[in-house]
Parts: C-alpha cells; sequence; structure tokens
C-alpha cells in the first residue's frame, strides 16, 4: 500500500510541478512568463543570451531565387535583386530578423489587441484605438492598394519575405520579448502594412486642441484673442512669406460652394480633467542651393524626431535593382525607403502639423444616445461592436456609437472629451495608393519625378524637402489639407448641424510649395506653413515656432555651406527663447535684495544661450522660466482641479513681458497685494534658488537635469536606457528632450562622383536586447557624430566584396 501510495504521491508531484512551470501565473495584474519553458535550456531565455553578440540566423536559400543580401559591420542590409518584387521579399524578410517581435507588438497595438498579450491592463488602451478607428481605416487601404495590382504585388512581395522568415525561426530562436511576455510571432499580411500607417498617422497628425482652446476662449473672454493669436512676431513661415499663390479664396469658394457659413456657437465650458502628456514632437529639415554651398552642390539635412525607443523606429538599408539604387532608413513593416537617397536626388521630411482631427458636440434625443438631432431631425445612431479577447478572461464586448461625424471615443463621464464626435482625416479614403509615393522617390530622377511621387500622399501632412543632382532645391507641404472657414475646427464644433462639416479638400496643385526660391534654401522645422496671404484658413494642430525662426536665421547668415557645418547645425543647441526671454527676466533683478550673493545672476549673464550638457545655465534659467510662467498664469497653472484648458504658450508670454508692462494677469489671484512683473520674477528666482541649494543638486549640470532615457517599446526593465545625458532641448535644433528626439540624423550631398552621405540614428539595427548592434549607436549619436553611409554604386561595386554575403 505504501508503495502504491508512494508512487500515485510522486505521479502528483511531477504533473502538479509541470502544471506549475509551464503556466503564466498572474501576478499584481501583470502575467509572469511560465517558468519552465523561459527557463528551458532548449527554448528558453538562455537561448537569446547564446545568441546575444551573434547575427540572426539567415536562411540564404531562402531567397537565393530573388537575390543578394550583403551586410556590414553595422547589420546595414545591402539588397541586390533583378527587380523590385525580389527586393521587396528580401527586405521584408531582413526586418522580420532584425525586427520580429517590434513588427508584431506596435501592430497588434495599433489594432487594439495588446490585451491579448498583457490582460486587463491594455483593455482602455485596446478600446481607444478601436474606437478610434485605426484597423477600419487599414481595411479602408487595403481596398484602394487593390486598385493597384502591381503596388500590391509588392506589398504582398514584402509580406512574403517576413513570412519566409517566421516559417524557419525555431521558437528557440523567438525575440526575447516573445518569452517574456508569453506569445509567439503571428504571419505577416499587407493589412499589417496599412495597420503600421495608421499608427504613425495617429503620432503626426492625432493631436488636437479644441477642447482646450474653447474653454480658455470662455474662460480669458476678451483677452482670448491676444492671449493665443494665430500668429506671433517670430513667425517666419516653412514656405517663404510673401509667395504668390497660383489660385485666390474665390477659387475655393467655386470649388467647394457648399459650406462656408459655418456657425460658431460658443459651446460652453467643458470641465473635465485632461490626459498628461509631454509634448515637442518635431523635426528640422532644409536643403541649401549649389550657389549657398562651399562646394557649388546642393546639400540636404533631416532629422525627424520622434519619441525614443529601443528597439528604434527606424531601420537603414539600402536596395539595388537595374531600375533603382536607394539608400535611407525604411519602417520596419513598411516596404521601400521613407527617407533617404540615390544618384540623383535626395528627400527629408517633417511633420506639417495642420489641424485635421475636429471635434463635435453631439446633441442627443436622450440618456439612450440612440438618436442624435442633425439640420432639425433626429438621426440613428450606428453601433459598432468590437470583440476584445483578454489574457485570462472572458471576452469583452465595446460598443462604438458611430455618428455623422464619426465615432464617440470617450464614454467615460469624467473623460474631458465625454460624448464628443471625432472627425479625422483618416476616415477619408484616397484615390492614390500612399505606398506609390515612397516607390516612386526610391527611384526618383529629378524634380517632375518628385513632384508627381509625392502627390500621391494624403497624411499625415509633411514638409517634404528635396534636391537633385540638377541643381534643383524645392519643399511641398503635402498631404490632405481640410477646407475650412477662418476659426473652423479651431474650437468644438457644433454636432446638430451640417454646415460645419469641411468643405472638402485642396487640390494637390494647390499645396504650398517653392522651387528654387530666391534666398537659395528651404526649410521647415514645423512651424506654420505659410504667412496669412494664403488664400485658405488652416488651423494649428502642432505648430512651433522658435526652431524654424533660428535654422532660417542660421542659413540666411552664410553662403559657404559644407556638409560638415550642416551637420554641426543639426547639433546645434542655442535657444531663441532664452535669447528672448532671459534679458527681459535680468533687468528685473535690481529688485532682488542681496544680489551679490546670487552666484547664478552672474553665471546667467556669461551665458551663451546653448543648452550644453555640461552646463549649469540651462537648468537656472529653466526652473526660473516654468515658476515665472507658473506665477504669471496662475488662475489656470495653480488650479488643483487641472481642468482641460489651454495656458498661454511661453512664446506669447515673452511678448507680453516685453510690451504689456501692466497686464492684470501679473497680479497674484493668492495674495492681497498687487504684484507686477518684477514681483513675480523675483518670487521665480527665490525658488528657483530654493530649489537648487538643495545639496544633492550642487553638482548638477543640463544633461544630469534633464536625465533623457531612450525605454523600451514594451517598458521591460533593462531593455532600455536611462539617465542618458545629452545636449538640447525641445526648443532648438538639437531637439533632444527626455523621452524625444532627433530619431535619425541624415546629411546629403550630391556630387558629380555620386551622393556622399553620413547619417546615424539613438539605437542599433538589431532589435534583438543583447544583441551587438542594439544599441551600437546611441554614444555617438549623443555626442553628435555620424557614420559615413556606405552607397555602393551597384552589385559590382569593388566594396561589396568587404560585406558580409548570403
Amino acid at each position: 500500500m505504501k508503495k502504491y501510495f508512494g508512487f500515485c504521491f510522486s505521479v502528483f508531484l511531477c504533473f502538479f510541478w509541470g502544471f506549475i512551470m509551464n503556466h503564466s501565473w498572474k501576478v499584481e495584474g501583470k502575467y509572469l512568463p511560465a517558468i519552465g519553458p523561459f527557463f528551458g535550456l532548449y527554448e528558453g531565455f538562455w537561448k537569446n543570451v547564446y545568441m546575444a553578440g551573434k547575427m540572426p540566423t539567415v536562411s540564404a536559400e531562402s531567397f537565393s531565387t530573388h537575390g543578394k543580401l550583403y551586410l556590414d559591420v553595422r547589420e546595414v542590409p545591402h539588397i541586390v535583386a533583378d527587380d523590385l518584387k525580389r527586393a521587396y521579399f528580401i527586405q521584408g524578410y531582413v526586418h522580420a530578423m532584425h525586427r520580429l517581435w517590434q513588427m508584431d507588438f506596435s501592430t497588434r497595438a495599433a489594432e487594439g489587441r495588446v490585451s491579448e498579450i498583457v490582460g486587463p491592463l491594455a483593455l482602455d488602451f485596446d478600446k481607444n484605438k478601436r474606437r478610434k478607428g485605426l484597423a477600419e481605416s487599414a481595411r479602408l487601404s487595403i481596398e484602394t492598394w487593390k486598385k493597384f495590382p502591381e503596388t500590391f504585388s509588392l506589398v504582398e512581395a514584402y509580406s512574403d519575405g517576413v513570412n519566409q522568415y517566421i516559417r524557419e525561426l525555431d521558437p528557440s530562436e523567438y525575440p526575447v520579448e516573445y518569452k517574456i511576455m508569453g506569445f509567439s510571432p503571428e504571419l505577416w499580411s499587407p493589412f499589417r502594412s496599412a495597420l503600421f500607417h495608421k499608427s504613425m498617422s495617429e503620432v503626426l497628425c492625432g493631436r488636437d486642441k479644441d477642447i482646450e482652446l474653447t474653454n480658455a476662449r470662455l474662460f480669458f473672454g476678451k483677452d482670448f484673442d491676444l492671449l493665443f493669436p494665430e500668429e506671433n512676431d517670430l513667425m517666419d513661415p516653412v514656405i517663404p512669406a510673401q509667395t504668390e499663390w497660383a489660385f485666390s479664396s474665390d477659387s475655393i469658394r467655386d470649388l467647394s460652394p457648399g459650406n462656408f457659413g459655418w456657425k460658431d456657437t460658443g459651446i460652453g465650458y467643458i470641465p473635465w480633467q485632461r490626459e498628461q502628456g509631454e509634448s515637442g514632437l518635431g523635426s528640422n529639415n532644409w536643403a541649401v542651393a549649389a550657389s549657398k554651398s562651399a562646394s557649388g552642390n546642393p546639400i540636404l539635412c533631416n532629422d525627424p524626431h520622434l519619441t525614443l525607443t529601443l528597439p528604434s523606429i527606424w531601420y537603414e538599408q539600402q536596395i539595388m535593382t537595374p531600375d533603382l539604387n536607394v539608400y535611407g532608413v525604411t519602417f520596419p513593416g513598411i516596404p521601400g525607403v521613407i527617407i533617404g537617397f540615390n544618384e540623383s536626388v535626395a528627400w527629408g521630411v517633417t511633420n506639417g502639423g495642420w489641424d485635421v482631427m475636429d471635434w463635435y458636440k453631439i446633441q442627443w434625443r436622450d440618456s439612450s444616445q440612440t438618436e442624435y438631432l442633425l439640420d432639425g431631425k433626429w438621426e440613428k445612431t450606428e453601433f459598432r461592436i468590437e470583440t476584445l479577447q483578454v489574457r485570462g478572461c472572458e471576452p469583452v464586448f465595446d460598443t462604438i456609437r458611430v455618428t455623422h461625424w464619426g465615432p464617440v471615443v470617450y464614454d467615460d463621464p469624467m473623460h474631458y472629451k465625454y460624448g464628443l464626435a471625432m472627425h479625422w482625416v483618416i476616415r477619408y479614403g484616397s484615390q492614390f495608393c500612399e505606398l506609390d509615393m515612397f516607390r516612386e522617390m526610391n527611384s526618383a530622377k529629378n524634380f517632375q519625378d518628385y513632384r508627381n511621387a509625392i502627390r500621391k500622399f494624403p497624411y499625415p501632412a509633411q514638409n517634404i524637402a528635396f534636391i537633385s543632382r540638377e541643381g534643383d532645391i524645392a519643399l511641398t507641404v503635402q498631404g490632405a489639407m481640410p477646407i475650412k472657414s477662418k476659426g473652423q475646427g479651431r474650437f468644438v464644433l457644433d454636432g446638430a448641424e451640417s454646415k460645419n462639416a469641411w468643405n472638402g479638400f485642396l487640390p494637390y496643385e494647390w499645396n504650398p510649395f517653392t522651387h528654387n526660391p530666391e534666398r537659395g534654401f528651404v526649410s521647415s522645422a514645423n512651424q506654420k506653413s505659410t504667412d496669412s496671404s494664403f488664400p485658405v484658413y488652416y488651423n494649428d494642430g502642432d505648430f512651433r515656432e522658435y526652431r524654424g525662426a533660428i535654422l532660417n536665421r542660421f542659413l540666411q547668415s552664410r553662403n559657404d555651406w559644407t556638409i560638415q557645418d550642416l551637420r554641426d547645425l543639426q547639433f546645434n543647441s542655442y535657444s531663441l527663447k532664452a535669447e528672448t526671454a532671459l534679458p527681459l527676466m535680468l533687468a528685473c533683478t535690481d529688485t532682488l535684495s542681496d544680489k551679490k550673493n546670487r552666484p547664478f545672476l552672474n553665471s546667467l549673464r556669461e551665458w551663451n544661450f546653448h543648452y550644453d550638457s555640461a552646463a549649469i545655465q540651462p537648468v537656472v534659467f529653466d526652473l526660473w522660466f516654468d515658476y515665472l510662467h507658473k506665477l504669471v498664469w496662475d488662475e489656470i497653472t495653480l488650479d488643483t482641479t487641472r481642468k482641460a484648458i489651454s495656458v498661454p504658450s511661453d512664446q506669447t508670454t515673452i511678448h507680453l513681458m516685453k510690451n504689456s508692462a501692466n497686464l492684470t494677469y501679473y497680479d497674484l489671484v493668492s495674495t492681497s497685494q498687487k504684484e507686477n512683473l518684477a514681483d513675480l520674477i523675483s518670487i521665480a528666482y527665490d525658488s528657483m534658488e530654493i530649489f537648487l541649494g538643495n545639496d544633492e543638486l550642487k553638482n548638477l549640470n543640463w544633461g544630469r537635469y534633464k536625465s533623457a532615457s531612450i525605454p523600451h517599446l514594451a517598458k521591460i526593465p533593462g531593455f532600455g536606457l536611462s539617465n542618458l545625458s545629452s545636449s538640447g532641448t525641445k526648443d532648438v535644433l538639437n531637439a533632444h528632450a527626455r523621452t524625444f528626439g532627433p530619431s535619425w540624423r541624415m546629411a546629403v550631398e550630391l556630387t558629380e562622383d555620386g551622393p556622399v552621405a553620413y547619417g546615424i540614428y539613438p539605437g542599433g539595427q538589431d532589435g534583438r536586447p543583447g544583441a551587438k548592434n542594439y544599441k551600437s549607436m546611441i554614444t555617438s549619436w549623443r555626442e553628435g557624430k555620424y557614420y559615413e553611409l556606405l552607397y555602393l554604386k551597384n552589385g559590382n561595386d569593388p566594396r561589396i566584396q568587404q560585406l558580409k554575403s548570403f
């Protein structure tokens, strides 16, 4: 009996431990990986440790009929193929080889499927993505792409390459994130490439200030136009001022006669709290003509600023076929080169910043929200039910209310956008396949090829700078520009009247652009696209003026630019904000007591306005100005309810400090005395001095204070970097703030002997944590260094023999 019991107990223990070791357990709302597989010698993370520092597995036979793959020392692929279809197959293969988990996870996130992996913690995130309609828009794009069979076959070839790699991949070789998070890769499809495009659209054209400005207008009343001007004295637009346009406002009325009578209903205060998020995303690009370069060659520079993560968002690549030879950076998940150059042209992009997302207040018939008022009639609400699979739980069904204007995204009564319908540009189809822009730019030869290619790109609107070997320089603000009446879309709109709709879109030929301008350069840095003479009203989704103004000042100052000079300019940290604000602040320090014992004042007087990592002055100025800004607008900034309301910008505040000595807002609401600007500057200085008087901050400099980071895409501890010391801040050309910055720096000179180019991004080609080239470029990137880009002239270039071939 004892033997029988012992045997049964042993069997029970085996099954028990087998269950324990192979089951994923939930701890404090998070799922831990199954211990057995995770620590297994063959399939577990030990295999990833063993593979760290080694090249990913490549089966050359997988694409032997498609072409050849060469990898340089940084693992940049140089693809040689007989045609583009074969090249895209290999591109898909190497994207998956280096970035499979990143591609998989980011597109699942765009589709609203993270809950399948991490459980209920991601439910709100997933609901938001689905309500915004990213997947719906991706399906709409697929239907458009299919109307262009040649292009669609290329996307399919790319998908086939990704899937070839996935099928060859042994589970033991899955990237370690799969093992930690407990899921497996899914096969790729063109739909997932479309999802990636929608995800980037959300990042770049999914921003708005409708609710905040609506509340600010009510709060500030007659002072609103003074405090929130649509133009300012620093504005130096993307397209040179006084440009003559090929159409007039009358042309627009003839084109879209329907709705030019939108009614500003003065919708009342929306009292809910807003989401808090870091702002400052931006980018720079510019091109100088041969007349402004020392070599007599055109030079183009581009550094798009995005949220920085590991793996990096960009992936470097060269593609060579008999019809093209293109080098640049790609998005893992999208075929072709996004930013780059060939032997004839180079191009780079920055975000256009137009407001293409408006919010409409819906008048519901009753609390059931099954009907809403539109033009005096009760319209039926459309209901869309989404099924969300949730790890460890039953499926969740989310009912989305869809109106004439678009979906109601937020149903929490405490959310500041509760009950509002979202009208967004991505709900519109396109007559073109947007991927054709990249395909045609990759093989472009001249200015006309550039213009023909970019017209196919609908959103997010981009400032696309261009140079050609023939000597042309150009910049087009490309995208679908909604036709609006003045002020339309700046505030929450009345959804009960169809006259508040957009009036169609501006014809591509009328989008703002400049070609070979007299000043000898083109540039953009997310500032406003045009001056006020442009015949169409467009409002600010995310315009920034400091970088654009200082960039144009620098570019105008010389006619002998070299590619090295322009690389240095990308790393420039001179602050126009500090230049304009600090003298005003220092002029008021006569009111400070005991000035001689205030060492920060002398330090600031000697400051050169550069945000260098080793300097203390940027810390002092930033703290001092931030305290001052909060005091000036204490009616809002010190309101503990954090209402959704815009605060006048730094730029507006500095303008008022200079020109409005008796502004009523200088008087603090929390005191019985009547303060003036000098009083606030003194109080702010004292607050800054108290903060910096802490013993722990005695050795503080800008790099330590900023304490930048590059987190892992899924925020997995240990796979990202923290406490990075670097120069720059959000309002300077080197716009590296805490969590966002230059995601790719590129400089290209088109010479008679071919392109000479330099580039770098904060990360590495290999997206596998622990790999040799996972973060290999970060130190050089942080220090403002570049790699010379290996542009092979063709598949017979003798330098190809130095590369690893497959």
